[in-house]
């Protein structure tokens, strides 16, 4: 990462007011994967302190970081597959890496993929989510298993352990909230079809006073509801916020991360915003039209020139990899081998109301999975209108995929400043694109 990017916030994951008043952000970085870093925040919004892995060993995609009581700071180095504590130097004094004789595996013979979120407990073992494994785990800091919750969840975010000894999670794929006690029983639930429904949740607190604080992701809204499953209070915007994380404060307020918008901001009980950071400066430029489209420009790195690599979601795997085709030309590609996604994107300026018309030619190689031109519009602080999923797209390609041309059209909402143009690609297996142009 260069020196330029160094504190910028943009994707806050987690986010913790500490006793000195001072916001703990874990920020997992840009579009491209680079820059994840974790950043204390003064209340006159200076940055005190940060934390951005070695330089063999950045961080890659950080979900969480929780100050100790040492001074030292526990993450969940995310897309590094590992849980590690660093002193206020920097240096690791513990990290899961270690396990298992430098294997990192644990004494179940298994290895965390994906943790999302690691605390230490009062007994000195450490809660972790372990996303990719579905599964909640508490563990010795020598790798030893002591319980876990698993197989039941999908894909699950932010564990708390419960002053009961339950545990609250979310199962994000499902949709729902869930309290188990330690034999695995459901004791509490909410979002599994008996409450109002959940949309990607991803945090849960248990509150003073028995009611539960939700963060319902891509509903773009925090609720706090009772143990009956009533809302008792929310908080909600008008645009598409992928909220993350949100702690309720000693003074009432509430904390949030705000991932599309990359801040992090502090609302009361009436929903008023009573401090915010937010620092994001685009790491891509904006073109007024499509550059290279035809690819016949090429940097020296070997990728296509105007055009990014996008890794940030790839979980640690995918690559460039241009292929020849039929006429001897030399055309971008992408390889990838697992879920998440990769993609290789230019970023070209738009109107509000205005239809735009995409040309592009792709192929697909063995491909489990599928593939995909796309669009994704953003505001003026680069956020997308919707999820990803429900882009302008092309035709879905899996499999062996002779060169198609692929047009379809989107339309720029208002509030558009700019389009992403995208070939995406999830699942096993390569893509290809050639002459990928936006007309209007």
């Amino acid at each position: 990462m260069s020196d330029s990017r160094q504190g910028i916030v943009e994707f806050p994951c987690d986010v913790e007011r500490l006793e000195n008043g001072n916001t703990l952000i874990t920020d997992a970085g840009d579009e491209l994967g680079n820059g994840s870093e974790i950043l204390e925040v003064s209340p006159e919004k200076e940055i005190v302190w940060r934390y951005a892995g070695t330089d063999d060993k950045p961080l890659r995609f950080a979900h969480s970081a929780k100050r100790l009581e040492t001074g030292n700071t526990l993450i969940a180095d995310t897309t590094n597959d590992r849980v590690i504590e660093v002193t206020p130097t920097g240096e690791i004094v513990w990290n899961t890496d270690d396990w298992g004789g430098g294997s990192g595996v644990l004494d179940d013979g298994s290895h965390l993929c994906y943790p999302n979120k690691a605390k230490l407990l009062p007994d000195g073992t450490i809660l972790i989510s372990d996303r990719n494994n579905d599964r909640a785990l508490v563990v010795r800091r020598n790798g030893q298993v002591v319980w876990q919750y698993a197989g039941k969840v999908q894909h699950p975010h932010n564990p708390t352990l419960l002053a009961n000894g339950h545990l609250l999670i979310c199962d994000s794929d499902g949709q729902y909230i869930r309290e188990v006690d330690r034999t695995g029983e459901i004791v509490w639930s909410y979002g599994d079809g008996t409450t109002e429904m959940l949309f990607w949740p991803r945090d849960a607190d248990r509150l003073v006073g028995g009611n539960t604080l939700i963060t319902d992701s891509k509903h773009h809204r925090i609720i706090e509801v009772n143990p009956e499953g009533k809302i008792v209070w929310d908080y909600s915007v008008d645009y598409w916020a992928n909220f993350y994380d949100a702690d309720r404060l000693a003074n009432g307020n509430t904390l949030i991360a705000g991932q599309q918008h990359q801040e992090v901001i502090e609302v009361t009980p009436a929903g008023e915003i009573a401090w915010s950071f937010r620092n994001f400066v685009r790491p891509t430029p904006i073109n007024e039209k499509v550059l290279n489209s035809k690819f016949e420009e090429w940097d020296d790195d070997g990728t296509p020139a105007h055009w990014y690599v996008c890794t940030r979601l790839s979980e640690g795997g995918g690559e460039f990899a241009p292929t020849t085709n039929a006429a001897g030309k030399k055309c971008p590609g992408l390889r990838y081998d697992r879920d998440g996604g990769i993609w290789l994107q230019q970023t070209r300026a738009v109107e509000p109301g205005k239809t735009y018309r995409v040309s592009g030619l792709v192929s697909t190689e063995e491909l489990d999975g599928f593939a995909c031109l796309q669009v994704a519009l953003v505001d003026d602080k680069g956020g997308m209108f919707c999820d990803a999923a429900d882009n302008p797209r092309s035709d879905l390609f899996s499999g062996d995929t002779p060169w198609s041309r692929e047009i379809f059209s989107s339309t720029a909402p208002e509030g558009a400043v700019a389009a992403d143009l995208r070939l995406f690609l999830t699942g096993r297996g390569r893509a290809y694109v050639d002459e990928f142009f936006c007309f209007g």
